[in-house]
């Protein structure tokens, strides 16, 4: 199910989790052994536990629930993978758009502003402006600190553009 390193989506946590190690069996539930963002570790029930999608994954999943109001969990294999080559197209198509107008892939050294005040749990108000310092696929980090820790930067999803947060 999960691997060692690989990182997943904790319930009730924006941030990615780690998995170190697992399925450790336990009385009524198996559970994974994970390191959590702020570095504290937890074994929790694999139910409280999914997969990070890559994008192409989230737009196949809301195509499919958008056109069906079926979960993407209980969708056949065939179904599955038309969805998954319809996303590859929308997204190639999105990125030719967005190439046409000229607006690239986030990076650093952009700047962007603040929709919504403490968004994502962060010390930020709506209308700040930030600095991205580092992109990665899900994630990028920005000048706005992070609470408790010297010198760390606060991590926002790419997938908030336009809801969180937009490009300044």
């Amino acid at each position: 199910m999960f691997e060692a390193e690989q990182k997943v989506k904790f319930n009730g946590m924006a941030m990615p989790a780690t998995i170190i190690s697992g399925p450790h069996p336990t009385h009524g539930a198996d559970r994974w052994l994970i390191r959590k963002a702020d570095e504290t570790v937890s074994l929790v029930k694999a139910a409280e536990l999914s997969p990070i999608l890559s994008r192409r994954e989230v737009v196949a999943r809301a195509i499919y629930t958008g056109a069906s109001y079926a979960r993407w969990e209980n969708a056949p294999t065939p179904v599955r993978d038309a969805h998954l080559r319809i996303a590859g197209r929308v997204l190639a198509a999105l990125e030719s758009a967005d190439a046409a107008e000229g607006v690239g892939p986030l990076k650093s050294g952009d700047r962007i502003r603040i929709l919504r005040s403490g968004l994502e749990f962060a010390s930020v108000s709506r209308g700040d402006v930030l600095t991205v310092m580092s992109v990665s696929d899900e994630h990028f980090k920005t000048n706005a600190p992070a609470r408790g820790y010297v010198g760390a930067q606060w991590s926002f999803l790419l997938s908030n553009e336009g809801k969180g947060w937009e490009r300044a």
